[in-house]
């Protein structure tokens, strides 16, 4: 999100080369630092359950150990949208940045954790983070192109 104010700079100026380059490296940080949390998720993921399983509830420490593994791919997605979103807000594309938001905060959540947990259960309710995520994310590269 610091990136944005460089965006407005940057497109307030005309500067296109410096707005591309701005977006490049705010897309490859978020990427990389996605990496960073899934990898820790997948390393960590015990630890991680533990935490929120204060009553050492071995079903729900089950669900858990295969549900953050796929709830935590939802951050490679999330970061290229938060970037995005900054990116539509900084060059007068607020409609775009509201619309996404919008599908991303409420609309994708909710309609996939509804289809997903008919189609797959418990699993489908992990997944729809993710899955919302990346329905926003094909929403927001329409919008950035």
């Amino acid at each position: 999100q610091g990136a944005q104010p460089l965006l407005s700079e940057s497109y307030g100026k005309g500067d296109r080369t410096s707005v591309k380059k701005i977006l490049k490296l705010s897309v490859g940080t978020a990427i990389i630092l996605a990496l960073l949390v899934i990898f820790v998720a997948v390393c960590f993921t015990q630890p991680i359950v533990n935490i929120f399983n204060s009553e050492h509830n071995a079903k729900m420490a089950a669900y858990a150990l295969e549900g953050v593994r796929l709830y935590f791919v939802g951050f490679l997605f999330a970061g290229f949208n938060i970037v995005g979103t900054g990116y539509l807000s900084a060059t007068e594309s607020a409609k775009w940045a509201f619309v996404t938001s919008i599908v991303r905060g409420v609309v994708a959540i909710i309609v996939c954790a509804y289809v997903l947990s008919w189609l797959f259960g418990m699993t489908g309710i992990w997944l729809a983070f993710p899955a919302a995520e990346l329905v926003t994310t094909l929403l927001m590269l329409v919008a950035i192109l």
